[in-house]
Parts: C-alpha cells; sequence; structure tokens
C-alpha cells in the first residue's frame, strides 16, 4: 500500500492477523471486509472461487519465495527423494499454476 500512496490513509482501518490463515479467516467469516490472503485460497482452476480480487502486481512487492530442500537427514529417504523429483516435472508446475502461482 506504500508504493500506492494508501499506508497514511489505510493505516488506522488496518488489522494484522497473526498468519495467511487467520486474515483469510477474518475476510471469509465477514470480520473483515477485505484483505491480503495467499492467492491459493480463493483461486482454483485458473480463476477466482468466488467474490472478486485484486491480484497484487509484481512490481509493487518483492517476489515471495517459496522453496523445497531436501533435508541432510532425509538424503537416503526414497519417497523424499521422490517428492523433490516430482516437485521438478511439468505436472507439478500445473498444479502449482493452476493455484494462481509462478513455479
Amino acid at each position: 500500500m506504500s508504493k500506492l500512496g494508501l499506508q497514511a490513509a489505510l493505516e488506522p482501518k488496518l488489522v494484522v492477523g497473526e498468519s495467511i490463515g487467520q486474515a483469510f479467516s477474518f475476510v471469509s467469516t465477514g470480520n473483515a471486509e477485505l484483505g491480503f490472503v495467499a492467492l491459493s485460497q480463493v483461486y482454483e482452476g485458473g480463476k477466482i472461487k468466488s467474490g472478486s480480487a485484486w491480484i497484487v502486481p509484481g512490481n509493487l512487492h518483492s517476489p515471495i519465495r517459496q522453496d523445497a530442500v531436501l533435508l541432510a537427514k532425509a538424503r537416503d529417504n526414497k519417497a523424499a527423494i521422490q517428492l523433490m523429483a516430482f516437485l521438478k516435472t511439468d505436472k507439478a508446475k500445473a498444479v502449482i499454476r493452476s493455484f494462481g502461482y509462478e513455479p
């Protein structure tokens, strides 16, 4: 909101959730008129499930990186290795895109 010059005007109206789940709860129950929530909470099959939404343009925020790592103690865990391999496939990337994210 600061990059749009709206931070000061909105500050008195802001309620900050302890987590993205709590922020979603505020909005989904009507306890907040609107909110910043995870896209995956409101997006499915390439569209917003219900209501309206504004996807914040990438030039207004720093990238939000999500990473997967194979821990040293799992280096011999076949399932963990297979999961890491799967995450690199086109099928996994399609699932990620279906929730509105870029792999």
